[in-house]
């Protein structure tokens, strides 16, 4: 970045005056005069000064390559802020996709649990009914039986006889081997 428009003329006049301030002290020098030598260095001073002042304010003022800096990270600071917003919303998305599917999830368990203990308390009634009446007929069996009258000895019951056992037979020999 070059120098402004009011920098360059403040510039150009303080070369001027360095110029006129050499002439006063070289003309001083010559007729030794000393009083137009220190006016001369004075004006030298003035002149520099005035440059290092033009040169220190375009030094502190020109900030073209951190406004470009500033103007990059400002750049990534925003495509982060995006894709930190656009993560944000994409988890909000997943967490809000999982808590739908948990609620389905839950509503279709409570259902099968619903629909499992009616069938269970339907088989369990089913179950009973029929101990029920085997119950109930086992004792009409019984009473039919006469087992249930007072005073009466249980019956023994008859064993079933097995036959006796007879003497084992020999056994064959197969393929013309001994049998031990």
């Amino acid at each position: 970045m070059g120098l402004s428009t009011s920098s360059k003329a403040t510039t150009a006049a303080a070369a001027g005056i360095l110029a006129i301030g050499i002439t006063v002290i070289a003309r001083g020098a010559a007729d030794d005069d000393l009083s137009d030598s220190i006016c001369g260095a004075c004006l030298i001073m003035m002149a520099l000064s005035t440059g290092i002042c033009v040169l220190v304010r375009h030094w502190v003022v020109a900030t073209g390559d951190e406004r470009r800096v500033l103007a990059a990270a400002l750049r990534q600071t925003q495509a982060e802020r995006t894709r930190y917003i656009a993560a944000q919303a994409g988890l909000e998305n997943e967490r809000s996709r999982l808590s739908r599917d948990m609620a389905a999830e839950r509503a279709r368990i409570t259902a099968t649990l619903a629909a499992e203990r009616a069938q269970l308390e339907a088989d369990f009634e089913e179950q009973r009914a029929q101990l029920a009446a085997d119950s109930f007929r086992t004792g009409v069996e019984m009473e039919r039986a006469g087992m249930l009258k007072p005073g009466r000895q249980p019956v023994r019951n008859n064993l079933i006889q097995f036959p006796e056992r007879t003497p084992e037979r020999a056994r064959s020999r197969e393929h013309g081997g001994a049998v031990p």
